[in-house]
């Protein structure tokens, strides 16, 4: 028992002494699901990014801190204008995978701290924040040892005034590996 221990603490110095640290942006298209009532002119597309940090903590295996802004949906009604923001701080577990040198498959699973941010030009403006699960998808082309090319797709939950909507960003980014 004490040899296996001994092997797995070993093993975990190791890793961290080939750790390295990483930070990347990515930017693109947004979407914030929600229901666009009769009479509503509705824009549910705009743009956002995410910043992010990581450090490898095993081979392909990396723990991850990132911000993302999930732009904005608009409602109009005549004069009345009212939007809904998100964001979200995740900490997040991402698993690697190489498909070849120079290509990577990444997925990320978590939790985030996501904020529903509500205003209007009729005198309402509220925000919620809440505890959601935190998903993304994506893609690396190593340019060089350090510099990668990113593709990614971002998904969780926003609510905002007793309402929720899916909320999305897909986007491409660099990545800085150091």
């Amino acid at each position: 028992m004490k040899k296996i221990v001994l092997a797995a603490v070993l093993a975990v110095v190791g890793g961290a002494a080939s750790a390295e640290g990483y930070v990347g942006v990515v930017a693109g298209v947004t979407k914030i699901n929600s229901e666009c009532s009769a009479g509503f002119s509705c824009d549910d597309s705009d743009s956002g990014y995410k910043v992010y940090g990581g450090y490898e903590v095993a081979p392909n295996i990396a723990i991850e801190v990132a911000y993302t802004d999930f732009g904005k949906t608009s409602f109009d009604y005549g004069s009345a204008h009212a939007e809904i923001k998100g964001s979200a701080v995740a900490v997040l577990g991402a698993l690697r995978g190489q498909f070849s040198n120079d290509w990577a498959g990444v997925a990320r699973l978590g939790l985030a701290s996501v904020k529903g941010k509500a205003s209007s030009n009729f005198g309402y403006n509220g925000s919620e924040s809440n505890v959601k699960p935190y998903a993304s998808f994506g893609v690396e082309y190593a340019v060089t040892k350090g510099l990668k090319i990113t593709g990614s797709a971002d998904f969780t939950q926003v609510e905002y005034d007793g309402d929720s909507g899916a909320a999305y960003l897909v986007g491409v980014g660099l990545q800085y590996n150091f």
